[in-house]
């Protein structure tokens, strides 16, 4: 008789468990065909009847992951925090290694990718000390081979741990695991400029995605594909897939893949002269933007609420600890001094309610403080925002400008373009910095070198750069990326004159201070007295020595003591 009730009790806690598979697994494919008001639904509707802890954890985690794609993030939040009350009281280790993972690309989706850094810490932490499931093991993979793609800028790691992720993810049959996984290896072939092993793993994950019904996982896969198209210069071929995918996007209301498309159609209209297109597709995305923007506003505002809230929180910690320590203290006092005389005990509440009132003053000085602070925050926000639009208004004029100018006449309006350019990406580099008074020098001016792409490939020049990552002030920034512009430009104009092979070579080096060398290989000015004008005066700014050598071609070289706290 015993034997038969275990195996009834047996066979019913599969088939308990497999329906709990069944419920948590069809919310995912919800989830993947970007079917998200039905998804939420669904998880609500289930979560009333949960049969167990770890479903329950299971369908907040999704219910927060539906709010995240709609980029609804202080719902999404608020769903992240009773999943992780509950893991707390579960005491699942697997699980709370999940919701580290989870919490990490939930940062990293919002780019604050030092705080996605810290949430995976915290799974590598217990996964040093515990064996984790495979399913959850490749979602952690993934998410750091991400990181080091979009933060640490290192390739072989994110080829390594994208690796690592594919291989758990197809033996465990995660689709999402695989795709993702895959996506970052092709990020790693186009990084290293091997455009058509990039376009090829595209294509499959395109195929893949269709296939699967993975209908977020496709246009993540059509962003990179037609962004790899432009950079290999199949213009045409480009074109039919954005616009295909924008119609995707808009039949999926996946409102920043519209963003994104819309964009790369304007620019390939723009590549192609195809002018009047081109401004029509700006109008398009202008659009978009705003109302992105909008989007975004109010998850600014959702970010400084929250940290508002727990600045109040750990004020409120600090004030009951003291005031639970001074009520110790005084009852400790009394136990022992119960002999103290009446006017002493009412010096004691003196001091009681004087530490009180100078509590309170400093709590309501705190306050005024952080609301000035969130204020200034918005205002700069909207401040940057203004100034980058106004930057790129000015690039596309000059764009137009130089589309309507005869080849022969038009390398003066490159360099103005040039010029504006590497200002524009030094004010993307500060928005995008916590601290706005230093920039990363090596992500700079390689994204001033990437500007001048299109003018070394129509002159046959090649380059090396080879620049050390380094913190350095802003405005020194801004003087560095303006002086390679320039030097940059001389050398196209003046330095290559039916010269078959032209080389273009950079190097900053930084120990205790900054090494600055740039030098050329054209025969124009050899052996000729050169000072530039432009490139005396940034110099001089710097206030810096600098020194010129035509001997053997151009070169140009100083160095410059920074303090770099």
């Amino acid at each position: 008789m015993r034997s038969v009730l275990f195996i009834l009790t047996f066979l019913f806690l599969q088939v308990s468990f497999s329906q709990n598979d069944t419920i948590v697994d069809f919310g995912q494919s919800l989830l993947n065909e970007n079917r998200l008001d039905i998804a939420i639904s669904y998880y609500n509707k289930h979560l009333i009847v949960s049969q167990n802890d770890e479903q329950s954890i299971h369908l907040l985690l999704g219910l927060a992951e539906a709010y995240k794609l709609q980029l609804n993030y202080s719902e999404a939040s608020k769903y992240y925090t009773r999943a992780f009350e509950e893991i707390e009281l579960s005491n699942n280790t697997q699980l709370k290694f999940f919701y580290y993972v989870k919490m990490a690309e939930f940062y990293r989706k919002r780019t604050l990718f030092k705080e996605a850094a810290v949430e995976l810490k915290k799974a590598d932490i217990i996964l040093k000390s515990h064996q984790i499931d495979d399913v959850y093991l490749s979602n952690f993979y993934g998410r750091k081979a991400a990181l080091f793609t979009e933060y640490y800028f290192i390739q072989d790691s994110t080829l390594y741990y994208a690796s690592k992720a594919l291989k758990l993810a197809e033996k465990v049959n995660d689709k999402d695991g695989v795709f993702y996984s895959s996506l970052e290896i092709s990020g790693v072939y186009e990084d290293k400029k091997e455009f058509q092993n990039a376009i090829k793993s595209l294509e499959t994950l395109i195929k893949y995605s269709e296939d699967n019904k993975l209908i977020q996982q496709q246009v993540d896969a059509y962003i990179n594909y037609t962004r790899i198209l432009i950079k290999d210069n199949q213009l045409e071929k480009a074109l039919r897939e954005c616009l295909k995918a924008l119609e995707f996007a808009k039949e999926n209301e996946l409102f920043y893949g519209e963003i994104l498309f819309t964009d790369n159609i304007r620019n390939i209209y723009k590549k192609l002269g195809n002018i009047t297109k081109a401004y029509q597709y700006l109008e398009i995305r202008l659009d978009l933007t705003d109302k992105y923007y909008k989007i975004e506003h109010d998850n600014f505002l959702f970010d400084l609420e929250e940290k508002y809230k727990l600045s109040e929180k750990e004020n409120q910690i600090t004030i009951n600890n003291l005031e639970i320590e001074n009520k110790n203290k005084a009852l400790e006092t009394n136990k022992r001094q119960l002999f103290i005389s009446f006017a002493l005990l009412l010096a004691a509440i003196g001091i009681s309610v004087l530490i009180a009132y100078f509590l309170k003053k400093e709590k309501r000085s705190n306050k005024r403080l952080q609301r000035l602070s969130q204020e200034n925050k918005f205002l700069l926000s909207e401040a940057n925002h203004r100034i980058n639009n106004n930057l790129q208004l000015m690039v596309i004029l000059i764009s137009d400008q130089l589309k309507k100018t005869p080849k022969k006449r038009n390398f003066q309006l490159k360099s103005i373009l040039t010029k504006v350019e590497a200002i524009s990406t030094l004010h993307k580099h500060l928005y995008k910095n916590e601290d706005k008074n230093k920039v990363d020098v090596c992500s700079y001016l390689n994204d001033v070198k990437t500007g001048f792409f299109q003018v070394f490939k129509e002159n046959n020049i090649e380059t090396n750069f080879n620049i050390a990552p380094v913190q350095i002030p802003s405005d020194y920034a801004m003087y560095f990326g303006l002086l390679l512009t320039e030097l940059c430009i001389n050398s196209i104009k003046h330095a290559f004159e039916n010269q078959e092979y032209k080389e273009i070579n950079f190097e900053l080096k930084y120990t205790d201070r900054i090494i600055f060398k740039y030098s050329d290989n054209g025969t124009t000015r050899m052996d000729n007295i050169i000072q530039p004008k432009l490139i005396d005066k940034i110099c001089r700014q710097l206030e810096i020595e600098y020194e010129i050598n035509t001997e053997n071609g151009f070169s140009f070289s100083f160095v410059k003591e920074i303090i770099n706290d």
